[in-house]
């Protein structure tokens, strides 16, 4: 069944409705994990041996498990004309991506590292390239110093070099300024910053007419096995090191 061009129209603008709710809404740059709804034991399952199993995995100790469910959420759209926007929450980890008419692409993730600690990166790619920023602390970098015993090595070293060459025949001077790295390093002059130039888009014949967008967005539960020492040892962790 064919679409009327205002049929077509009105998908377009809903999408872009769509796109431009979730771009602009706070939780973009700010991801949530999704929410637990609840917990119980482990459901009796057991195999022909006796053997109690879960999700075909065999649990020695059913007891010290627990069966978490969580309320996941992913969701997708774009309009037909170049934008879109994508993304999901799950129980440890989620992201948020979107792309503008210009091309430039725009996100962030988010994950529970096995230290506790969430890790948080946002990033953007445009015609300059790929940047990104995350929260991992920034370590000062200094130049290496040398101790006594290494420059006593090596000047020991040059001298044994330079007997040894000059009994070869050859002579170069191991004290000579273009052998020594005394100093601070002096990083080059900066160069100028690339720029990728990309050829303009030629759209094919099966990609004429109307552009067309669409959107869905859904809510799914998340069952997950969890050790209960496991997870008693990670939220510790967690509120020791997101503080």
């Amino acid at each position: 069944m064919k679409c009327s061009r205002l049929s077509v129209l009105l998908l377009l603008m809903e999408a872009q409705q769509y796109l431009n709710q979730v771009t602009s809404s706070a939780g973009f740059n700010n991801i949530e994990y999704a929410p637990k709804t609840g917990e119980n034991p482990l459901p009796e399952s057991r195999n022909e041996k006796g053997e109690f199993v879960y999700m075909g995995r065999v649990i020695d100790r059913p007891e010290d498990y627990v069966e978490e469910h969580y309320d996941a959420h992913q969701y997708h759209g774009q309009d037909g004309l170049g934008q879109f926007a994508y993304g999901y929450k799950d129980w440890n980890q989620g992201k948020n991506e979107k792309k503008d008419q210009s091309g430039t692409v725009t996100g962030t993730y988010k994950y529970v590292q096995p230290t506790g600690r969430d890790f948080i990166a946002t990033y953007y790619a445009d015609r300059t390239g790929f940047h990104v920023e995350d929260n991992r602390p920034e370590h000062e970098k200094s130049p290496p110093t040398k101790t006594p015993a290494v420059r006593q090595a090596e000047e020991e070293h040059f001298k044994l070099w330079g007997e040894l060459a000059a009994a070869a025949g050859h002579n170069p001077d191991p004290f000579a300024p273009e052998y020594q790295q005394e100093g601070r390093y002096e990083p080059p002059p900066q160069q100028n910053e690339y720029v990728h130039q990309e050829p303009p888009y030629v759209p094919g014949p099966d990609e004429q007419g109307e552009p067309k967008g669409f959107f869905y967005a859904f809510d799914y539960n998340v069952p997950l096995l969890r050790n209960k020492q496991e997870r008693a040892e990670l939220e510790q962790l967690r509120a020791n090191n997101n503080n």
